[in-house]
């Protein structure tokens, strides 16, 4: 049926520059997709988003959707208006506006190390993607188009929930087969559509990380697991075939990224990760046994690449084991924990690290941009020293735990002086401009990641005591560049280690005041438990070698 204006009833028309719709004012076509158009537009003399949906419940789901989830590196939801106001025909959702590249691009254009693919997209993607799923929302979509590279930040961000479905209360829409793209689709959503008996798809979170897979296998060979819908047997392949292991097409793929690749793509759900939790489990451990050839560009054209490691026995398509404690912040980069003696490590002058680029396509997107409370009259919390100690020799097969990365802290027995409970330091503001910082920098209530071990080695305990200490970066941190030096602080509590850090320094040499305290992710609980399996006494308290730290408005 036609409209007054001669457009198909439902159907979205092309609006041009200038164009007034529900209040926006359009200034330009962003993406274009079966179920709707983005544009990019302005309102208030603010810019947005604002995407054009048909009236109908695959609008209202997606509206629906993008209210529950509400995460740093999901699409923001600003509300939504009807469209044209005299006889309504579309929903316009109104969405944050956020520069940055699409996955492909970015990838194409940045040839990331493997290293940097995990710990700057595969692992803070897990952890959204684990959140995401824990409100209740599966995205059914997810393809490199749909994961934007935040400029700002160097976040990964969801875009797109035209797709999406909801775990309860929502009507199913579609019966043999939920939307998505061909090429990403599950074995077990193919089975369903093969033996479809009239029900519904039960769609699940492994759909996503099927997908997800799907998205690692593009990103390490730069090639289609199964082809393309193009094909004739796409469906068949992803049915029935395995593809070759990513570090067969391409020899600079590590053997232990390839192998947790072709894992996630294992045909029975069974056989997969259970969640997305335990899938960034076992990004972690990855990064704890990252060598030299870890840093190495994934395709010619970066840097060269070092032999090899020879690794260790795996049984090849096996899940890592490990125990998930890491959950739901986004991770900013991965550190260098020092203590020397009685004074802390100084680095070594380090290289400047290159700026990221900022070319290529702009697309949009959105999140939610965090807005972190100015500290007034903050004070710097104290400083003590740490001193050295032998390392213990404890270990256990692969206990993974808080958060990424690499570094080193070696510290002697603690001086708590007997099992009586002690207090968590009290609370105390942040220096003077730690806010400043984290907001030139992009750190905004991001996680930061710590080793407490000289070498990293998965599973591994180390003994701390009270005192001064420093971090080192080893990669970039939203707009920080990598091998910054970050000094702070632990202190003791009763079955847990406390620890703040107040400063950091640039690889220029320029020093800067941060809020920074160790946290459990998984629990959002204040330090890091130590460790009894592994020996832990009041008066020897033993931790585990890599923690987590959160950016914080003040110390609690």
């Amino acid at each position: 049926m036609l409209d007054e204006g001669g457009q198909l009833w439902g159907v979205v028309p092309e609006l041009t520059p200038g164009s007034e719709v529900a209040g926006f004012t359009v200034e330009g076509t962003i993406a274009s997709g079966s179920f709707g158009t983005v544009y990019r537009a302005r309102r208030s003399g603010r810019l947005y988003a604002i995407k054009l949906v048909r009236i109908d419940p695959r609008g209202d789901r997606e509206a629906a959707a993008l209210r529950l989830v509400r995460h740093p590196n999901v699409v923001s939801f600003h509300g939504y208006g009807f469209w044209p106001e005299d006889e309504p025909r579309f929903l316009v959702l109104a969405l944050e506006l956020v520069e940055g590249r699409t996955l492909d691009v970015w990838a194409a254009e940045e040839n990331p190390s493997a290293l940097e693919l995990v710990m700057r997209l595969l692992l803070p993607f897990a952890l959204t993607l684990a959140d995401v799923h824990a409100s209740g929302v599966v995205h059914r979509d997810i393809k490199e188009a749909n994961i934007v590279m935040r400029e700002a930040d160097g976040q990964p961000v969801l875009v797109d929930f035209g797709a999406a479905g909801l775990k309860e209360g929502a009507l199913r829409l579609t019966m043999r087969l939920p939307p998505g793209t061909a090429e990403y689709r599950s074995p077990e959503a193919l089975r369903f559509a093969r033996e479809w008996e009239g029900e519904p798809y039960p769609f699940a979170p492994g759909d996503d990380l099927w997908a997800t897979g799907v998205v690692i296998y593009i990103l390490l060979t730069r090639t289609l697991p199964f082809g393309d819908r193009n094909g004739p047997d796409l469906n068949r392949a992803i049915l029935e075939k395995t593809p070759p292991a990513p570090h067969v097409h391409n020899p600079r793929v590590p053997l232990a990224l390839s192998e947790l690749c072709m894992g996630m793509l294992e045909k029975e759900p069974e056989a997969r990760y259970p969640d997305a939790k335990a899938l960034a489990e076992d990004l972690v451990e990855l990064c704890t046994q990252a060598d030299s050839f870890w840093r190495t560009s994934l395709f010619p054209g970066g840097s060269p690449v070092p032999r090899a490691a020879a690794p260790a026995p795996r049984v090849p398509g096996s899940r890592l084991q490990g125990r998930w404690r890491a959950a739901g912040l986004a991770l900013g980069a991965a550190f260098l924990l020092c203590v020397a003696g009685d004074t802390p490590r100084t680095a070594s002058p380090p290289s400047p690290a290159t700026s990221q680029a900022t070319s290529g396509r702009k697309v949009e997107a959105t999140a939610t941009a965090v807005d972190v409370a100015y500290c007034a009259a903050p004070t710097p919390a104290p400083v003590a020293t740490a001193a050295n100690s032998e390392e213990p020799s404890m270990k256990t097969s692969k206990m993974v735990r808080n958060v990424v990365v690499a570094g080193c802290v070696a510290g002697s027995p603690g001086c708590v002086s007997g099992p009586q409970p002690r207090p968590q330091p009290p609370p105390a503001e942040c220096p003077p401009g730690a806010a400043a910082t984290h907001k030139r920098f992009g750190i905004l209530r991001h996680v930061l990641a710590l080793s407490l071990t000289p070498v990293l080695k998965p599973g591994q305990f180390v003994p701390v005591r009270e005192g001064e200490l420093t971090v080192e970066s080893i990669g970039p941190w939203g707009t920080l560049p990598g091998r910054t030096i970050f000094a702070g602080r632990l202190y003791f509590g009763t079955e847990r280690v406390y620890g703040r850090f107040t400063k950091a320094t640039l690889p220029s040499g320029e020093t800067v005041p941060v809020c920074l305290q160790l946290m459990t992710i998984g629990s959002n609980a204040l330090g890091t438990e130590t460790e009894k399996e592994a020996g832990s006494t009041p008066t020897r308290p033993v931790v585990y070698s890599v923690v987590s730290a959160e950016v914080v408005e003040r110390f609690e």
